[in-house]
């Protein structure tokens, strides 16, 4: 049996459920993203998004010669973001989009980005996968690896001297836990990772399983100031990623997390400033 469900301008048709996750609880002063049957309030190319047995799927049985994202109809330029995913196939590449604009493609985004990889990072399908781009902070068609896995750091932009935008310079200040500490906390499929990200102003933290991964500051002039959510598909072979318990709460200030995340501050190794390569620039559609 086959139910259709219509979103704007799509036509989703998603195989009936056999049976429905059950969706946690909404806490307070937080709105739920994902209903468990359908994609209301998302837009994204039907032939990758879906809803099975209520959660919220990305699959790509043939591959994927371009990332495409499951977007968020109403923009958040402030928040904290909960979900829970897991990787269904070994192979997989997915993230958390945010502060981002909409531009030419199959639903595309360009703007930050909190990365999410199957538990072996060397799998996320891709030639260059390693363990410091294991959830890191990345812009998507921008500033590409903006702090890497377990940094704390400091994004700023350094003068150019002849005219043009100058260059992108990441500022490691720490360490907020140890790499393999987050990764050892990763889950298999069929268990679930949870995953916390909190925006507030130029502040970014994202949590894992209850690590803090990155905490992050954006300086950059030019960094986006708001802009639109959404998830990723990432280009590559045949994969699936599944999510549920989807929910958002708006920031009017950025929250206490003190003793809320396993944090071990610490010197990385790769303390100091490096200048970053500066990838694709993308016009957003306003």
């Amino acid at each position: 049996m086959k139910a259709t469900y219509r979103i704007g301008a799509l036509a989703l048709t998603l195989a009936a459920p056999a049976a429905a996750a059950q969706q946690a609880p909404v806490p307070p002063g937080f709105t739920s993203l994902f209903d468990g049957t359908t994609l209301k309030g998302w837009r994204g190319d039907p032939n990758v998004w879906s809803v099975k047995d209520g959660l919220l799927t990305a699959s790509s049985d043939k591959g994927l010669t371009h990332n495409t994202f499951l977007i968020l109809d109403k923009p958040y330029p402030n928040f904290e973001i909960r979900l829970k995913y897991r990787f269904v196939t070994k192979v997989g590449n997915s993230g958390i989009q945010f502060r981002s604009g909409q531009v030419e493609g199959n639903y595309v985004l360009a703007g930050m980005q909190a990365n999410i990889t199957p538990a072996n990072f060397s799998e996320c399908g891709l030639p260059s996968c390693g363990q410091e781009r294991f959830s890191m902070l990345y812009e998507e068609l921008g500033r590409l690896e903006m702090v890497l896995l377990g940094q704390k750091a400091t994004i700023t932009r350094r003068q150019a001297k002849t005219g043009g935008q100058g260059a992108i310079v990441r500022d490691v200040t720490g360490t907020v836990n140890s790499r393999d500490d987050i990764i050892n906390s990763v889950k298999l499929s069929p268990d679930w990772n949870e995953d916390v990200l909190i925006v507030y102003g130029n502040h970014y933290v994202h949590v894992l399983n209850g690590y803090v991964t990155f905490d992050a500051t954006d300086n950059d002039p030019l960094g986006m100031k708001g802009g639109l959510l959404g998830l990723q598909a990432h280009a590559g072979p045949p994969s699936t990623a599944q999510f549920r318990d989807i929910m958002i709460k708006p920031l009017t200030s950025f929250p206490n997390i003190a003793g809320r995340f396993k944090t071990v501050l610490g010197t990385s190794p790769d303390q100091g400033r490096t200048q970053l390569n500066i990838g694709m620039t993308a016009v957003s559609k306003p």
